[in-house]
Parts: structure tokens; sequence; C-alpha cells
């Protein structure tokens, strides 16, 4: 109890735990499938290691050895961070992305130029539960020290391995089908 009698509600923070289907239901996630998207990514090397990657709202730390995606887009960088770096720890990227199997494929100049910096390409073959929060949500994933806020407008993942991260609601609609769409990117 508070000084004045009043009991104070501790604000609930999402953080990587088993859950159920039924229990991601209850709090609102739906479960969302790829879309079938290169992925540029590298296994970050020791001498690399740490690497701090600051996002719109986190820090977050990768070790030697997790996976690297990078963005590529549409303009030549000067480097790999400059890509807009997201870490994958290793054991679930390993469940969760495949090597990039269209024979048809031509890679674009900048993912040619991320192809010379170590980057191979890969693409996600796991969809995600999530929502878009309606209100500021402390979230901690893998790879952060402590819970941040993620602000209300963004999407709260969790992931294969119940992790939860956060993301820009422009991000998540780059690379998640609406339920019910058959084109990527639709809404």
């Amino acid at each position: 109890m508070s000084p004045n009698n009043v009991v104070t509600a501790r604000p609930a923070i999402y953080q990587a735990r088993k859950w159920t289907d039924r229990q991601l239901v209850e709090q609102g996630f739906q479960y969302y499938r790829p879309i079938k998207r290169v992925s540029m990514v590298r296994p970050l090397p020791d001498a690399e290691a740490p690497k701090v990657i600051k996002t719109a709202w986190d820090t977050i730390v990768a070790k030697a050895g997790y996976i690297i995606a990078y963005v590529a887009g549409d303009t030549l960088k000067k480097s790999l961070d400059d890509y807009d770096p997201r870490p994958i720890e290793p054991k679930i990227f390993a469940k969760t992305y495949k090597p990039w199997d269209d024979s048809r494929w031509k890679p674009s100049q900048t993912e040619q130029h991320l192809m010379l910096l170590g980057c191979r390409p890969y693409y996600k073959v796991a969809g995600v539960w999530a929502k878009k929060l309606k209100q500021d949500t402390f979230v901690q994933s893998i790879e952060s020290s402590k819970p941040v806020i993620a602000p209300a407008g963004a999407w709260l993942c969790v992931g294969t391995e119940g992790e939860p991260w956060s993301v820009s609601d422009d991000w998540f609609h780059t690379r998640y089908l609406m339920p019910g769409s058959t084109v990527g990117g639709v809404r």
C-alpha cells in the first residue's frame, strides 16, 4: 500500500514468455502472415559485437552471431548501419527464415551492394501475432536491457518463441498481410 492507502497498479510489461493462441486472442492479438519479400541478412561477426542499434523508441543490443537484417531500399548507403539494421536471434532466424528461392530474382543495385558487404537474400516464412497499440505500452524485447514505452499507434508483435517487439505502422504493413488479404501490402 502507498502512504495514503491507495493501491497503485504496476503497468503491464510485455516480455518474452510462452503464450497460447487463446491467451493472445484474449489480449487482442491477431495472427498475420508474412509478405514474401527479400531480406538482406548477415551474421554479426565477433569483431562487430556487441552492436548497439537505436530505433525510434528503443535501444537494442545484438550479440555476436545474431543475424542482422538490412532494409535495402532504393538508395546506396555509405555503411551497413545506414541500411536500417534489425537483429534476429540465431535460433529464431533458423526457424522463421529461408534462403530466397525465386530464380527470376534480379538483385537491385542496393541489394547487390549489400551482397558485396556480406549479406545474402532470405525471406520470412513464419507469421506473427500482433496488435496495434491503442495506448503507450511497456515492451521488453529480448535484445533490450529494460522495458521501453512503445507508443500508441505502434504494433506490438509476438514471435514464434513468445518474444515481443514493437514496430511502426509503416514497417508492419510492408512485412505482413492483413487478415483476408491475398496481396502483399493491401490494408
